[in-house]
């Protein structure tokens, strides 16, 4: 199974990675972070993946702990991998400030 990862950069210190597993031309499985620099350490603030065989998305803390997961069960992991990238590159100053003040 082909592996790809890629990062996008959207701001000095904040950047999204992403890792996908595919098979012909088929996303079967990703990892999409969204990553903040803090003391020269990568640290996630949200991350979409399929490990429990469904597309999510984990908001985390501070300390790496789940806070919250939000199920979107109806997307497939080409779609799901699409919407992650686009909601992070249009919402995470939303995201990060919400990692930083909650």
């Amino acid at each position: 199974m082909p592996k790809k990862s890629y990062i996008i950069t959207l701001e000095n210190g904040i950047r999204i990675t992403c890792f996908l597993d595919t098979q012909k031309k088929l996303v079967e499985r990703f990892v999409i972070k969204l990553e903040i620099l803090i003391n020269s350490q990568w640290t996630e603030v949200e991350r979409y993946d399929t490990h429990h065989g469904y597309v999510h998305k984990d908001i985390l803390d501070k300390n790496g702990n789940k806070k919250r997961t939000v199920q979107y069960k109806l997307l497939d992991n080409k779609s799901g991998s699409n919407v992650a990238i686009k909601d992070f590159r249009e919402n995470y100053k939303i995201y990060i400030e919400r990692f930083f003040n909650d």
